[in-house]
């Protein structure tokens, strides 16, 4: 399924990139549709199992800038942020931001606290990173208790500008949200948006950004936010179930960081149920959930730190791309080991014991 989108701004045109810590002693086998989920079957895809033997996610915050969030969704609801300075339903700006009740998000387009989705996309997105694992609903999102912020800064036709979507990316880092998925481009960066990015590494915010669906060599032809070179920023293509490159999606060996799972993905739907979408929109909503998982287990790792972990644990792959495939279970014991040997480290160092 593939959504089209309508440039309303040709200059800065944003284009969707469309078609989406606790231990845990093993998998979830409660959440009904989750054998429908090929991405997080085992270790094969992705490396899901393992990383989900030694973590779950802690409560990291993850910002979903894109067409909002039905935050109704039953497979959602228990997992959205919570703005702390804000009081519910009292029609005050309580912490002063500039919007009214932004209770679990903020709607840039209309400038309100209802992030609702006119759309779909960005619920999608929202379920890959985060739907409740292990409730007995539904599917299961990479990061089973990361939290979830809604930034609308598309409309219902998919459409949006880059400026607002610099916004999106500002909102989310001030509101200490610590992984930032932008899955849409346009074909200029804009000075908005590499201050925004930079603002994010300057508060250590990852940023992932989907490469698009446009079947071209990104080295070749840039698009934006995906061809920046942030030191914070992660850019991911999309495979299919063999871990080929799926179909349309963009790619480059300089330019695209890694590959994700992204073809045929089941996840939450605008209204209350699920649906499959494909694209580098759903394959960085993997990305962004890994991240949330590796953030919960190392709460305190910088986001260039994070985004190393990522990238230097990735699968060897064919495909025309920067690190490789992503590899969570990989990433998370590369996470968990370096903080162990530090650990150690540190113990033989205060009982006065020779490191080399």
């Amino acid at each position: 399924m593939m959504l089209s989108v309508r440039h309303r701004i040709a200059a800065l045109a944003v284009a969707i990139a469309a078609i989406c810590a606790a231990p845990a002693a093993a998998a979830t086998r409660s959440d009904p549709d989750r054998s429908q989920q090929w991405a997080v079957r085992g270790d094969g895809p992705m490396g899901a199992a393992s990383a989900w033997a030694r973590a779950t996610s802690g409560a990291v915050t993850v910002a979903v800038v894109d067409t909002g969030v039905d935050l109704s969704h039953p497979d959602l609801a228990p997992n959205l942020w919570t703005n702390p300075g804000e009081i519910p339903g009292n029609g005050i700006d309580d912490d002063g931001d500039g919007f009214v009740d932004d209770v679990h998000g903020v709607n840039l387009l209309d400038g309100s606290g209802i992030p609702a989705d006119d759309n779909g996309h960005g619920t999608h997105i929202a379920g890959i990173v985060a739907a409740r694992g292990d409730n007995g609903i539904g599917v299961t999102g990479v990061a089973w208790r990361a939290r979830i912020m809604a930034v609308k800064v598309l409309d219902a036709d998919a459409a949006g500008d880059m400026s607002t979507v610099a916004r999106g990316v500002r909102y989310a880092v001030a509101h200490g949200a610590r992984i930032v998925n932008v899955s849409l481009s346009g074909p200029r960066p804009g000075a908005d948006i590499v201050a925004a990015i930079d603002d994010a590494r300057a508060a250590g915010v990852v940023v992932v950004a989907a490469a698009g669906n446009t079947g071209s060599d990104l080295d070749v032809t840039p698009v934006y936010p995906a061809s920046l070179a942030e030191p914070n920023l992660v850019t991911v293509t999309a495979s299919d179930r063999r871990g080929g490159l799926a179909p349309k999606a963009a790619f480059g060996r300089a330019s695209v960081d890694v590959s994700a799972p992204g073809q045929d993905i089941l996840s939450t739907a605008r209204g209350g149920g699920y649906e499959l979408r494909s694209g580098t929109s759903t394959a960085a909503a993997q990305v962004s959930g890994a991240l949330a998982l590796l953030a919960g287990a190392r709460p305190g790792l910088g986001a260039e730190a994070l985004r190393t972990v990522l990238l230097g644990s990735a699968r060897h792959s064919s495909l025309p791309v920067a690190a490789g495939a992503l590899d969570i279970g990989a990433a998370m014991r590369r996470l968990l080991n370096r903080g162990r040997t530090r650990s150690g480290v540190r113990a033989a160092r205060a009982a006065g014991k020779s490191v080399r």
